[in-house]
């Protein structure tokens, strides 16, 4: 992509600093990431990418941008860096950012439930009548009970 000096006008005119982030100003998507037209065109490129561009240079084929503070809306090149989707993946998951427990939306159990799984099988009540109690699968009950479901309450206990 090349960046002239109308790109820089027009990127530095739509941020203003807010703690150790430069908050994009101008339009955004739905999830709070800055964007910015194309002149001459209908598109739109993600804020953040063009000032790594600006500010590192080129960004390599099929790579992404990401966040260090994870503030969507944050363009300080200090917070951005180079990464595949599977980095951007693991670095959210590492970061407790994905859905999961009761903010996946299919979820059938509450942390309370979660809870109250775990002391009934501390309590020697077997998996299946836990199930039953629950409205859930057996196997549900086991994973639960290895962390391999619910694992952020899990590490907790």
């Amino acid at each position: 992509m090349f960046v002239g000096q109308e790109w820089v006008n027009r990127f530095n005119a739509k941020w203003h600093e807010e703690g150790d982030c430069w908050i994009w100003t101008g339009a955004t998507s739905a999830k709070g990431y800055g964007e910015i037209k194309i002149p001459k065109t209908r598109r739109q490129i993600p804020a953040h990418r063009l000032s790594y561009v600006i500010h590192r240079g080129q960004i390599p084929e099929g790579k992404c941008v990401l966040h260090r503070c994870d503030t969507p809306g944050c363009v300080n090149p200090a917070h951005l860096f180079i990464g595949t989707k599977l980095d951007n993946s693991l670095d959210m998951v590492s970061k407790m950012r994905h859905c999961y427990g009761e903010r996946q939306g299919s979820h059938k159990l509450t942390e309370k439930e979660v809870l109250d799984i775990h002391r009934l099988l501390k309590l020697g009540v077997k998996q299946t009548e836990i199930a039953a109690m629950f409205g859930i699968q057996q196997m549900q009950v086991s994973r639960i009970k290895r962390g391999e479901r619910w694992k952020h309450i899990f590490d907790r206990l």
